[in-house]
């Protein structure tokens, strides 16, 4: 078999270790080039992974030099914009850790770059690939529980990161509650959110500068509501990473505490009165061969042997990313916005 991928990392810190040693596995991946800003960190990484190539403290010069055409995105998010932009213009496609971007304005210059490119652009949403989930999204789409109109998901865990997390603006909600989002809509079926209301806020006990707690609520297009309550400062009684779940449909509802087995409880058919009786159902989970990163990433990749669209292509991983920023736009006036633009709601009459 061949190589035709000729990968370029870009930002080597703990989380490029997990896709150095992912994409190891592919026959036809040659990683050619490391860069960082800091030599001494990529250096560090290409001994542990036994890489023997080129380092490069700028993007610019590791495309110009080891000439990649894939490069794997991994630095900041603050950093994507420039490095996106920078490989797509140089012909390579690229895949990126989440979130999209940091911003709606460096969304959209990456989707210029993507359309004038003509390359492609793949987000890492390693939540996506959890047997449980995707069970779950099996029984909505084989139409157990109706119609599915409500969709409401907690995350609690008191997560003491220390770093830059601890000085963002926005902590929960960029690095955590993407995932949160983009699983919403995944259980949809991809469906987009059409406006949002949140409140950010932070606990006097929090540990963090910025807002490390929300609640959000997003009408989708289907017509479906999903809220959202999370905290990255609450002690006690942790969720689990994946959030608890309650799926209401118009015949019954699914439950998921994010890592045992996902249960309905189904209305009975025909029964009348004022509490309709209903009837426990298992949701049956089949394994995964690989999860997580592991699946994504093959997935992603499998995406551009083929030509075929990935599930977390840019053009439609861009609708996950922007509950993200009309979430941050929403709290920052106290009132709801549209998610396409992050224009204001009207109040209705």
């Amino acid at each position: 078999m061949g190589r035709p991928f000729r990968v370029g990392i870009v930002g080597c810190g703990q989380m490029a270790n997990t896709w150095v040693t992912c994409l190891q596995r592919e026959p036809d991946v040659e990683i050619v080039a490391l860069a960082d800003l800091d030599l001494a960190r990529a250096r560090e990484m290409g001994v542990r992974h036994g890489l023997e190539v080129p380092l490069f403290a700028a993007v610019e010069d590791l495309l110009d030099e080891a000439r990649p055409n894939l490069v794997v995105d991994t630095a900041i998010p603050e950093a994507r914009r420039e490095i996106c932009v920078a490989a797509l213009e140089r012909g390579c496609d690229v895949m990126a850790e989440k979130p999209f971007a940091p911003t709606r304005a460096d969304a959209e210059a990456i989707l210029d770059a993507v359309a004038r490119s003509g390359r492609r652009y793949l987000v890492m949403q390693n939540r996506r690939y959890e047997p449980h989930l995707r069970a779950i999204r099996r029984a909505i789409e084989q139409g157990l529980i109706g119609r599915v109109e409500q969709i409401h998901a907690d995350f609690f865990i008191g997560a003491h990161f220390g770093g830059f997390r601890e000085h963002m603006e926005h902590p929960l909600i960029l690095d955590m509650a993407i995932h949160t989002f983009d699983q919403a809509r995944f259980l949809l079926g991809g469906a987009r959110a059409e406006t949002a209301l949140c409140l950010a806020y932070n606990p006097a006990s929090s540990w963090y500068h910025g807002y490390a707690s929300a609640v959000c609520a997003f009408e989708m297009e289907d017509g479906a509501v999903f809220s959202y309550r999370g905290s990255w400062s609450a002690e006690g009684f942790r969720t689990s990473w994946e959030s608890t779940w309650r799926i209401v449909g118009s015949q019954g509802t699914v439950v998921w505490d994010g890592s045992t087995g996902p249960e309905a409880d189904v209305v009975v058919e025909e029964a009348e009165g004022f509490l309709r009786p209903s009837r426990r159902v298992r949701i049956d989970v089949e394994p995964m061969d690989e999860q997580g990163h592991a699946a994504c990433l093959r997935e992603m990749l499998e995406a551009l042997r083929t030509g075929r669209p990935a599930e977390t292509e840019s053009t439609d991983n861009v609708e996950s990313a922007r509950m993200m920023y009309a979430a941050i736009e929403s709290a920052a006036i106290r009132a709801a916005v549209h998610v396409a633009d992050g224009s204001p709601v009207a109040p209705r009459s």
